[in-house]
């Protein structure tokens, strides 16, 4: 699979020899560069939201690894207790109820509870004060205290500062021929027509 570099490498080599290309009219090598450029952007836009999706789900493959219920189980009861648990998690309003209610599901034994506390926690993690009470959870959990490790080391897909970066990465500049085009000079290039281009069906 391409990489980015590989993309806009790609594209300046093509840019080149067209560039190079002396029995070329200027508007048609334009033209050329144009839909050349326009596909490596659409290239590196697929790319980047890729990454944004295998991001995405590798995250949501850990939540259930950590807060999900071990395994598919038949038994109604345990489904009820879920949900109650689940339900009684929505109700807590900040984070020392939360942590409060946690340490005393632990106490009592109640694991569907504190696991369901601890999801909740876990929705607000970006705050300091919640992300406590999901530490105290895995602290006597090691292979829990590993996912949530595993958890941390990827980006948040809504931070803006991780989603400026991602742009910048995936980003590239009109080479030379087209230097200086919005994206709308650029479409307007490019839907040019040139000799050899297949006829568009009617609807």
């Amino acid at each position: 699979m391409s990489t980015a570099d590989d993309v806009r490498n790609q594209l300046n080599a093509k840019a080149e020899r067209i560039n190079s290309q002396r029995n070329l009219a200027p508007h048609i090598k334009q033209t050329m560069i144009a839909r050349a450029y326009l596909d490596a952007h659409r290239q590196l836009g697929e790319l980047k939201d890729a990454e944004t999706r295998s991001v995405q789900r590798q995250r949501q493959q850990l939540e259930r690894k950590l807060f999900g219920s071990n395994g598919i189980s038949l038994d109604p009861q345990a489904a009820v207790s879920r949900r109650d648990a689940a339900d009684r998690a929505a109700r807590v309003e900040s984070a020392d109820e939360a942590l409060r209610m946690m340490q005393r599901a632990d106490r009592d034994g109640d694991t569907t509870l504190a696991k369901a506390i601890a999801s909740r926690a876990a929705d607000y993690s970006g705050d300091p004060v919640w992300a406590r009470v999901v530490h105290a959870y895995v602290a006597d959990r090691p292979s829990d205290a590993d996912t949530l490790a595993e958890m941390q080391q990827l980006p948040n897909t809504e931070d803006g500062v991780w989603r400026l970066q991602q742009a910048m990465r995936y980003g590239v500049l009109p080479p030379a021929g087209v230097e200086g085009m919005d994206h709308y000079q650029l479409e307007a290039a490019a839907s040019r027509p040139l000799d050899g281009d297949q006829p568009s069906n009617a609807a």
